[in-house]
């Protein structure tokens, strides 16, 4: 079927034509073989939809191994640089660090729109404008000035038509080209933007490989003369969701407002992350810590004394929702230890899975995670903004 009949009350019924969203072929449910194919059950469902074909481009990262940045992608900067095209710097609100990718400012044009994906994963009573803020703080040591920042949420549509606009402001009539860390939700802004914006070319949704590179770049055509260029999303080794396996990021990374979960703590216990981490405190006198992480992240608290033990357990508890196969043993995490001397708000991060706060006062704390996971240890300038 490619025409859908509207439903009515009256003697006659509306036919509707219903488009992907993407390319915008008539969608139709007979011929997996033909342009605008969706399986019946989508095509009955009566809602927006992309075809198979757009749907398997926009997901296709999801099966192909996450690259490095590499030559490939400095030749696609230059490309943009050379045209005189906006960047669309994609990072995520929850794994700011993480998804920060060390040396690239140096090869972004000056056309930079900086977009901060999942604003709505951080508690509401976060400051939009410290974090903005804090954001551009981190940008300048990668001597990155945007056009621009900007908080977006897929999931809740927040600043989706906003980032259109800004875009068609910035690009001046040249192409526009995304680029980001795995799993920060570029994929999904970029499905947003079709949603809201259909195509209004005779040009179709394509993928090949970006000419001179390896690199598959997904080619989304904005008008007659330039596109939205989507690059696949860059491995960042000192990011827990680049080594863990992909079925389980979703658990990792935040889909709903995290809740803050908050302990009152004496010296000689120990909390485990599921099998991804686990903090041991050492010394120091009773306080709260206050974890921020994954809904779907599991915390068990426990005695120092016991917490290898206890952990080796969870490693091969196989009715757990989640855990990784990559460490079958706490000797399979590195150990850094923290000493915090002064009496002020700290937070430590372990960079993609979350962070927790305290109130420093003569702390040692070992944490424990997966080799090459970044460990960041400041103080908690931002609670004050909270």
């Amino acid at each position: 079927m490619i025409f859908k009949k509207a439903k009515t009350t009256g003697v006659t019924q509306e036919i509707r034509i219903r488009r992907c969203y993407g390319c915008g072929a008539i969608l139709q449910d007979t011929d997996p073989t033909e342009i605008g194919y969706v399986p019946k059950e989508m095509f009955e469902s009566g809602e927006d939809a992309l075809c198979e074909r757009c749907y398997k481009l926009r997901h296709y990262s999801t099966y192909k191994q996450t690259p490095d940045f590499n030559t490939d992608y400095i030749a696609i900067l230059n490309d943009a640089k050379e045209e005189g095209a906006l960047v669309v710097y994609v990072l995520n609100a929850f794994c700011l660090t993480g998804s920060l990718l060390d040396g690239i400012g140096k090869y972004l044009p000056e056309n930079v729109l900086v977009v901060v994906n999942k604003r709505d994963v951080l508690p509401r009573n976060y400051s939009d404008e410290f974090l903005t803020r804090y954001v551009e703080s981190k940008l300048r040591p990668e001597s990155i000035e945007p056009k621009g920042v900007l908080l977006t949420s897929t999931s809740k549509g927040i600043n989706i038509e906003k980032m259109m606009s800004e875009i068609n402001r910035l690009r001046n009539g040249k192409n526009v080209y995304f680029i980001g860390a795995y799993q920060v939700g570029k994929s999904s802004l970029i499905n947003s933007l079709l949603k809201e914006f259909q195509n209004s070319t005779e040009k179709m949704i394509t993928t090949s490989p970006y000419p001179g590179t390896t690199l598959d770049v997904i080619s989304i055509p904005l008008d007659n003369d330039s596109y939205i260029y989507d690059t696949p999303g860059i491995y960042n080794p000192k990011s827990i969701v680049s080594f863990i396996e992909p079925e389980i990021v979703k658990y990792v990374i935040p889909r709903n407002e995290i809740r803050p979960e908050r302990y009152p703590t004496k010296a000689g216990q120990s909390f485990l992350l599921s099998n991804l981490a686990r903090i041991d405190y050492l010394e120091g006198p009773k306080c709260d810590i206050v974890f921020y992480k994954s809904n779907d992240v599991s915390i068990e608290r426990c005695k120092v004394s016991k917490a290898d033990q206890t952990f080796n357990a969870i490693c091969q508890n196989g009715s757990l929702r989640f855990r990784t196969q990559k460490v079958q043993k706490i000797g399979d995490l590195v150990k850094t230890t923290f000493e915090v001397r002064e009496n002020t708000p700290y937070r430590i991060r372990i960079v993609g899975l979350g962070f927790f706060d305290f109130i420093g006062d003569g702390q040692v704390i070992d944490v424990y995670a997966p080799k090459g996971v970044r460990l960041i240890a400041e103080k908690n300038e931002i609670s004050n903004a909270e």
